[in-house]
C-alpha cells in the first residue's frame, strides 16, 4: 500500500481540472453518513456536524432551548394550552 506522502506526490503530477475532481470524489468518500447501530438508518455527516454544533451552542449559552410550548407548536403546528 502506498504512503500518504507517495499519493500527495502522485496528486501533485495531476491536472488541476484532475485535482478538482479528485477532491470533489474524496468529499464524497469522507461526507459519507454514518449508520445507527440496531438500524437501517444513516445519517449524513452534515447533519451529525450541525446537531453538534447545535448542541455545543446550548451548552454553552448561546442558544437557550425553546420552551415546550414553542416546541409543541413548532411540532404539532397548534397551541396547547
Amino acid at each position: 500500500m502506498p504512503t500518504y506522502q507517495e499519493v500527495l506526490s502522485q496528486i501533485q503530477k495531476l491536472t488541476i481540472i484532475e485535482q478538482i475532481q479528485l477532491l470533489k470524489d474524496l468529499n464524497h468518500i469522507v461526507k459519507v453518513g454514518v449508520e445507527v447501530e440496531g438500524d437501517d438508518e444513516i445519517i449524513p455527516a452534515d447533519e451529525i456536524e450541525e446537531s453538534e454544533a447545535a448542541l455545543q451552542d446550548y451548552f454553552s449559552g448561546k442558544d437557550r432551548g425553546i420552551s415546550s410550548q414553542q416546541l409543541k407548536l413548532k411540532l404539532f403546528g397548534e397551541r396547547l394550552d
